[in-house]
């Protein structure tokens, strides 16, 4: 695991723990109201699960992330999906996982074949602009040690978004991957769609 890699996952088991603490004082302080008769029993409960809810929502990332680094540690691939339709591409195809190479950190995945050359980066439900980042950041890299031009993929693990651009990077559910890959012909100036 690269150094990247253990400050994303440090961040997010410590991110994830840090909204448990938070959640379980909101609820020690609701307990208070309610044994103190400042609010009914009904709304109390109705407010936990909201805010359970709430949590939930805002937090599901981080919190899939500590779990996915704590997978790893374990040795558990979170990614299979994504590695067994990469490696059924096709022999003109060639798809390399968890690569290290130089200093751009360690590559989820690199895909080189007929459509061009791509770094993919798996991610489960969500992204952040970091992840848009370390993606473009990757194809950099790459595209100097290939010498030739790499596209920055985004992959969705649990989303079926259809492909889509946002800064540059291509971000798509897993179930998109293959096909896309395959009607690829990449370069600086490939076709948006």
């Amino acid at each position: 695991m690269s150094a990247d890699a253990r400050a994303a996952a440090r961040r997010a088991t410590l991110d994830a723990i840090a909204l448990a603490i938070a959640f379980l004082a909101v609820d020690a302080l609701i307990v208070a109201a309610v044994l103190a008769d400042l609010v009914e029993v009904g709304q109390a409960i109705v407010t936990v699960m909201a805010l359970g809810a709430v949590v939930l929502l805002l937090y599901r990332d981080d919190v899939m992330d500590a779990i996915a680094a704590g997978n790893e540690k374990l040795g558990l691939n979170t990614d299979e999906g994504v590695r067994f339709a990469l490696d059924a591409l096709g022999k003109e195809w060639t798809a390399e996982h968890d690569v290290i190479r130089g200093t751009s950190g360690r590559l989820d995945h690199l895909v080189v074949g007929p459509g061009g050359a791509f770094v993919v980066v798996t991610r489960h439900r969500a992204y952040r602009l970091e992840h848009l980042s370390r993606a473009k950041h990757h194809a950099a890299r790459m595209n100097d040690e290939l010498g030739r031009w790499v596209t920055p993929v985004v992959c969705l693990t649990m989303r079926d978004d259809t492909p889509h651009r946002r800064d540059g990077v291509w971000i798509m559910g897993a179930e998109h991957l293959v096909e896309w890959l395959r009607s690829r012909s990449d370069g600086p100036g490939a076709r948006e769609g």
